[in-house]
């Protein structure tokens, strides 16, 4: 979604630099993929919280979503949430659509601040096709690729001794890129 706004927004968005991490620039593409292999895993974990919110909603306030609590309950891939929820309730015509306009890869071209976007081949919500060619790139976004991060984890080091270079990584990038405005 931030990849979709600073293309959107170009020089108008209040910011001055922004960073991106583990974000599924292709979401079509990303909902096929959290149905294979561990992936499953990660979408029965992330689906169960959103059907679990949801069910909140719709007993505190009947009849706010689009579905009934025996619907939601039948749900089980993000997919099916999206058609049935995320997309009806804002103003999509179905989990397409919505893939469709909120996917931020054919759009990063038009990205004009300073941006770092990184991706570990290895996450589990995304496959190659969440990874920009970086022919597509303006010279104003640096990527980062790493063969392993999943998703958002990013550990280094050793087993006795892991690093957590995502936490410096994004304050060091900052800080060269806004210097002392930090």
């Amino acid at each position: 979604m931030l990849g979709c706004l600073l293309a959107k927004e170009g020089d108008a968005i209040p910011v001055d630099a922004a960073v991106i991490v583990s974000a599924p620039f292709m979401l079509e593409a990303c909902s096929y993929h959290m149905d294979k292999g561990f992936s499953r895993v990660y979408q029965r974990y992330l689906l169960n919280l959103l059907k679990a919110n949801a069910a909140r909603k719709l007993k505190a306030y009947p009849g706010s979503l689009p579905v009934d609590l025996r619907q939601l309950k039948s749900m089980r891939r993000i997919r099916e949430f999206d058609d049935s929820i995320t997309a009806r309730i804002h103003g999509f015509a179905d989990a397409l659509d919505y893939y469709r306009q909120c996917s931020a890869m054919p759009r990063l071209s038009d990205i004009t601040k300073p941006t770092l976007i990184i991706h570990a081949k290895d996450d589990p919500f995304m496959d190659h096709h969440s990874i920009p060619p970086q022919e597509q790139l303006p010279a104003n976004v640096e990527y980062q690729l790493t063969e392993h991060g999943g998703h958002v984890g990013f550990v280094g080091g050793t087993l006795r001794k892991p690093e957590m270079w995502l936490e410096k990584r994004i304050p060091d990038w900052l800080t060269r890129w806004l210097g002392a405005q930090i």
